[in-house]
């Protein structure tokens, strides 16, 4: 497993560097880049700065950390790089304001990305090369009187979240990020149909991109992106911090999916997706409380299914309308490749399979699928993989109890609970959850 060494710099006049043996690599990431001959594209400062958002010092350099982070997540390749194809070891050079204040972070960062990614992060933290002076703070940093900022990702999930707000009469933010074009334009649609219909609310919306360069000479391209949560999130407290220090971030995210057990013995470990683990989360807000950043993150769907928040959405009539606009897909190119319209659902992946079984609880449907979920058709192909994994884990929930229940759960991360009835809370949202994706596939004859 080869080091790789990342060497971040916020400002075009930083020219720190380091000089590694030939069994190490280097990249360097300009976290300030916008295109053309750097490593990364971004147009996160310029929305910033076009918003007038000037979040605290230590929450801009967040948001430079966060996108270097990602981007190095990006460029090198787990097959080509990770231990056993998987780990690899990242040590990050990141440029600091407050030196004494992010020294204390380094091994919480350590520990948080290690948890999310499956991947060694160690932080070597310094003091960043003088900037030019911080943007003024506005007279009115919330002119439209924004009350809560929300991750609006353009899934199913996130639209529900932003009706329940909006149906509440609340001023939102809505935070994107986007890396492909179809992401992009699901996120803008949304937010058009949003805007039309409640014509009368505050609807803010900051939509983010930043990619790194992956055909760059230096690099090797990364097909999955556990850290791109992290990246998503630390853009919503930049924005959230910037209207004000009491402003929450909600995450809007169904408990099946934020806990993401996993399905089978060969998905533990780093192998099983973290991106909104409670633990996870957990952990950030840790971090910002480090560094003195008041704002909080909330989940109020933590312990709801997707179908259970299908069916307890404040506008169900609206989101009947507009849940098949929505993408929750992980292979939407796949669409492409069949020659079929554009950023439709693949129908067996993972995300595909509970939005499935979402609808059938709810009876809200609507979204196109590349392909049924034929067990016939699927058997046999990697296509089939994930709905495989699905039948052995509920084959393997017959009969357990809530204990080993309980076991199964935290074989995905630690969860933090005062008392037994908020670990019954999540096994509860387990269950349910499972047994909707069971009807999904079995019906009423779980035999065949």
């Amino acid at each position: 497993m080869k080091v790789h060494n990342i060497i971040l710099r916020k400002q075009p006049n930083d020219d720190f560097d380091i000089s590694v043996p030939e069994s190490e690599a280097k990249i360097v990431i300009d976290t300030y880049g916008q295109g053309g001959d750097f490593m990364v594209s971004t147009n996160v400062f310029e929305l910033l700065n076009k918003g007038r958002l000037v979040p605290d010092t230590n929450v801009r350099d967040l948001v430079h950390l966060a996108i270097g982070v990602y981007s190095a997540d990006q460029l090198v390749a787990r097959s080509a790089h990770g231990f056993q194809g998987w780990s690899r070891h990242f040590k990050v050079y990141l440029p600091v304001t407050s030196l004494k204040e992010w020294e204390t972070c380094s091994s919480i960062l350590a520990e948080l990305l290690s948890f999310l990614s499956g991947d060694k992060w160690q932080f070597q933290i310094r003091e960043d090369v003088p900037t030019a002076p911080v943007p003024e703070l506005p007279l009115k940093p919330n002119p439209d009187n924004v009350q809560i900022a929300t991750l609006f990702s353009g899934g199913l999930d996130s639209l529900i979240g932003t009706l329940d707000q909006l149906e509440q009469g609340v001023s939102v933010a809505l935070i994107s990020h986007y890396k492909r074009g179809s992401e992009g334009k699901v996120q803008t649609a949304l937010l058009k149909r949003l805007k039309s219909h409640y014509k009368k609310s505050t609807i803010s919306s900051f939509q983010f991109y930043v990619q790194p360069n992956q055909k760059s000479e230096e690099t090797s391209k990364e097909r999955s992106s556990r850290a791109r949560s992290f990246l998503f999130l630390c853009l919503g407290i930049t924005v959230a911090n910037a209207l004000g220090r009491e402003i929450e971030l909600l995450l809007p995210e169904n408990g099946l999916i934020s806990l993401n057990v996993p399905l089978t013995g060969t998905r533990l470990s780093s192998h099983s997706t973290r991106t909104t683990h409670p633990y996870f989360i957990l952990k950030l807000q840790g971090l910002l409380s480090e560094l003195g950043v008041a704002n909080r993150i909330r989940n109020p769907y933590q312990f709801y299914t997707k179908g259970e928040m299908m069916k307890s959405c404040s506008n169900v009539r609206l989101l009947s309308k507009l849940a098949p606009e929505t993408l929750s897909c992980s292979h939407p190119e796949i669409s492409r490749m069949k020659k079929r319209p554009p950023g439709l659902h693949c129908g067996y992946c993972v995300p595909c399979i509970i939005r499935r079984a979402s609808e059938n609880h709810s009876g809200i449907s609507g979204t196109t699928y590349v392909e049924d979920l034929d067990s016939s058709k699927l058997e046999g192909t990697q296509s089939g993989s994930d709905l495989r994994a699905f039948k052995l884990a509920l084959s393997r929930l017959k009969g357990k109890s809530d204990r080993s229940l309980a076991f199964e759960i935290l074989a995905s991360g630690p969860l933090r609970f005062s008392d037994i009835s908020d670990l019954a809370a999540f096994i509860g949202v387990y269950k349910r959850g499972m047994e909707e994706v069971r009807a999904l596939i079995y019906g009423g004859n779980e035999a065949t």
